[in-house]
């Protein structure tokens, strides 16, 4: 056999076999699981347990109703008869809402019996307005001075960031590259890695702001007129203006797939993709006091 055509055939069997060994050390996500293995994991679970395990996702949660696990781990709990699992006393509604309370309850419990470890230091002078915490790292800020970079682990002060002027610093929000500060009327950002800059946006580009939250390359502003402000950072323009609530937007979070959720003093919570440009729903309250 020529020595030159067998080469290639080699070289594929070889990088075949690389790709199996890959592909045999690549880890299994747990959205890969399917609705038999869940039931099956679960099925090992107690009742604190599953209620947990029914707040990760829906498939989760639909896992868990379907065989009623969590049902029967309830009257475990009450030491009823399992043959009373089917009384129409018990709608699923009922049932789903007093586990969950008996598992909220232990769960307080365990709390207060077990150890707690409480790690404390003195951040600043003046009492501390904001705190935000990624990465194993906390930041904290005062009002109109400075914001502190901690390690959790050592609670050392890992860096400094100072305001540009004396507005007052109302929220801030960071990453591994940058800080990003609602400061006054204007956004201002902090480079970590680079030469220390600060860059700030135009002043009086929104009212006033009452919350911020920032995911690269974006930060987005709540503010008093019911309104939330998307600027790009990189451009320093304001990209989208989107009408949440009629009353104020006082704070703000991102999902894990990137929509928007807003809460208002109104007390009402409003959910907007920024792809559209729109709000997606608006959820009422039967609260008067705000979020």
């Amino acid at each position: 056999m020529d020595p030159s055509a067998a080469a290639p055939q080699l070289r594929q069997q070889s990088t075949t076999g690389m790709a199996t060994v890959k592909n045999k050390k690549k880890k299994t996500a747990a959205e890969a699981l399917s609705h038999d293995v869940l039931c099956i994991i679960f099925s090992f679970l107690d009742l604190v347990q599953l209620i947990r395990c029914s707040a990760v996702s829906t498939s989760w949660r639909k896992a868990v109703y379907k065989l009623k696990l969590h049902q029967t781990e309830y009257f475990k709990q009450q030491h009823s008869d399992p043959n009373g699992l089917n009384d129409a006393s018990f709608s699923q509604r009922s049932l789903s809402e007093q586990a969950e309370q008996l598992a909220m309850e232990r769960h307080r419990l365990a709390l207060q019996r077990c150890p707690a470890d409480v790690f404390q230091w003195k951040g600043h002078s003046v009492g501390v307005n904001q705190c935000r915490m990624k990465m194993g790292k906390v930041l904290t800020g005062v009002g109109d001075k400075v914001m502190r970079l901690w390690s959790a682990e050592s609670c050392k002060c890992l860096d400094e960031y100072f305001l540009v002027d004396r507005a007052p610093l109302i929220d801030f929000d960071f990453d591994e590259s940058k800080v990003v500060g609602l400061v006054g009327t204007r956004i201002c950002i902090w480079n970590r890695m680079e030469t220390r800059n600060v860059f700030s946006s135009r002043e009086n580009l929104f009212t006033k702001g009452l919350c911020m939250r920032y995911v690269d390359p974006e930060a987005v502003i709540g503010c008093e007129d019911g309104k939330v402000r998307v600027f790009d950072l990189y451009s320093r323009k304001c990209s989208q203006i989107i009408k949440m609530h009629e009353g104020p937007v006082t704070c703000l979070a991102f999902t894990d797939d990137q929509l928007l959720v807003s809460g208002s003093s109104l007390g009402t919570l409003s959910l907007s993709d920024l792809s559209s440009d729109q709000r997606v729903v608006l959820l009422g309250s039967t609260y008067s006091a705000g979020f």
